[in-house]
């Protein structure tokens, strides 16, 4: 079992949720937990209940659908029904991000949770500084004060979805590099997260049983959200807009690659030397020297869209999302100052 107290407590380490888990909790009489709808976060979910069996479990849904504010209201209230302290957040950013929020929120009237979270497939662990769920603003939380990093959650997980989530974690670890904010520690993990991302994501994808593969990934992604400590770009940014526009049937990972490339064109100029970094990283597996080039082709390796066209978007609704991608508070992250006239171009050029 590993345990890395870096920013938290995190277990990593396979059938954690079966070793770790118990543990962490200790004798509590009664937990809510929050579970989504990932794929996999159900089984993950049985094998919660069944590690915590001298625990009385009961369970909420996180729904996309409600307000995030409703979402939370609800939360708490189910923790005041069961008179509980502890949440457990099963599932991906969804379940991870309303407990948070919950616990923030908790904060601001004078409590505290206890919130562990349990990662059903790559994502960022609940590690980045704030929460963003929908087109609500970004809000600082409180990280999970636990964090159960099992990699066989991954077994069995639907290619296609395995793919976008990586690419999305993918894309984090880029933009936090390629800040200007100056934070060594989080630029070794962004590089790291991506050497071991684009090494193992095409043997994961070959063979959906390979162990080290899936341990590789789940590394990744806990490595690519401690890098989160740095910052984000302007990607999350352009692909909010679109994702709430077009709704669930866009998986947001799917535009987080033609996106990239066409940002990666944009910011060079204020990146230095950074993305060639990143364009050595990435050759190792795609043999592109240019990082925008590379980035498609690694898209294309795993089976993911390399443009806006291919997923359908119109691009006459391009000055809608341009508007709301440079008024959005990811946008002041990015490198380089986002205008709507520039993310008008970044959006054609990913087209």
């Amino acid at each position: 079992m590993t345990l890395i107290g870096y920013l938290t407590r995190t277990h990593f380490a396979e059938a954690a949720i079966e070793d770790a888990l118990p543990e962490e909790v200790g004798p509590l009489a009664r937990a809510l937990v929050l579970v989504d709808d990932e794929p996999g976060s159900a089984a993950v979910c049985t094998r919660v209940q069944e590690s915590l069996s001298q625990t009385t479990i009961s369970l909420a849904r996180a729904d996309r659908a409600i307000p995030a504010g409703d979402a939370t209201s609800r939360i708490l209230s189910a923790l005041d029904d069961i008179q509980t302290d502890t949440l457990i957040a099963v599932g991906g950013t969804a379940a991870v991000g309303q407990a948070r929020l919950a616990a923030e929120h908790a904060l601001r009237r004078g409590e505290r949770l206890t919130l562990i979270a349990v990662p059903a497939s790559l994502c960022d662990f609940g590690l980045a500084r704030r929460v963003r769920l929908g087109q609500d603003p970004p809000v600082a939380c409180p990280r999970p004060d636990r964090i159960i990093a099992d990699p066989t959650v991954l077994e069995g997980a639907p290619s296609r979805r395995l793919a976008a989530a990586a690419m999305e974690v993918l894309v984090h670890a880029i933009e936090a590099y390629a800040s200007p904010v100056y934070h060594p520690p989080a630029d070794a993990l962004a590089l790291e997260a991506t050497r071991r991302l684009t090494r193992w994501l095409p043997v994961a994808l070959a063979s959906p049983t390979h162990r080290e593969a899936q341990r590789e990934l789940m590394a990744a992604a806990l490595t690519a959200g401690l890098a989160l400590e740095k910052a984000v770009g302007g990607v999350d940014a352009l692909a909010e807009p679109i994702k709430a526009e077009l709704g669930p049937g866009v998986v947001q990972g799917d535009l987080h690659a033609p996106l990239m490339a066409a940002m990666v064109d944009f910011n060079t100029e204020a990146v230095g030397d950074r993305y060639d970094t990143m364009a050595e990283t990435f050759a190792r597996a795609t043999r592109e020297l240019h990082f925008s080039t590379a980035i498609g082709a690694f898209a294309r390796a795993v089976g993911l869209p390399t443009s806006l066209r291919e997923i359908g978007i119109d691009p006459s609704r391009f000055d809608r999302f341009a508007e709301m991608a440079a008024n959005d508070p990811g946008a002041l992250a990015n490198p380089r100052r986002l205008t709507p006239g520039d993310c008008r171009r970044i959006l054609e050029a990913a087209w």
